[in-house]
């Protein structure tokens, strides 16, 4: 009986381990994607401009959504999101920032303007992302802010803004972005 209720009481602790590892643990997908986005205006609700955006690398997340992407994000028409230039986003995004992604030029130098906040599924079919508006200063410093007011901000998918708003939305939810795009 004894011996027996230790093995019922072992299973059970390694299926609960092997669960909270299945968890817990991150596991990387290969993301290798070109999709048509749209650049919108807050403030504008007739501009839509469209891009071209490839997507390739690893999003290494585990099932509760923490980890993180590392690969390319380019974006036609954008000097900061240039093919080569490495990108990187942290999942989730922190409650005390708005930004999240990051870029690396082909040598590796940190590049400090345009930096973004992105929200994607796991496969990056749907994103949304924030663009964070720089400014250099006469002492070659670099500050970025971001208006909700007036930002532009960029959601895979043709032009349909009412669309691409419930997608941002929807991306948002339980995060620091999601009284942004829920208007």
């Amino acid at each position: 009986m004894k011996n027996r209720r230790r093995v019922i009481l072992t299973v059970c602790a390694v299926l609960l381990l092997l669960s909270a590892a299945a968890v817990c643990l991150p596991f990387a997908r290969k993301i290798d994607a070109t999709l048509t986005a749209t650049e919108y205006r807050f403030d504008d609700p007739d501009y839509a401009v469209e891009h071209t955006v490839t997507i390739r690398g690893y999003d290494t997340r585990n099932l509760l959504g923490r980890g993180n992407f590392k690969g390319t994000f380019a974006v036609s028409g954008w000097e900061t999101a240039r093919e080569g230039w490495t990108a990187y986003v942290q999942f989730p995004i922190r409650s005390d920032s708005y930004f999240n992604m990051n870029f690396n030029d082909p040598s590796g130098q940190a590049i400090t303007r345009n930096t973004f906040s992105m929200l994607a599924d796991r496969d990056w079919t749907h994103f949304a992302g924030l663009i964070l508006e720089s400014a250099e200063h006469s002492d070659g410093t670099v500050t970025g802010s971001f208006d909700p007011g007036t930002g532009r901000f960029l959601v895979s998918g043709p032009p349909d803004r009412t669309a691409a708003l419930a997608l941002a939305s929807e991306l948002a939810k339980g995060t620091s972005l999601e009284p942004i795009f829920h208007k």
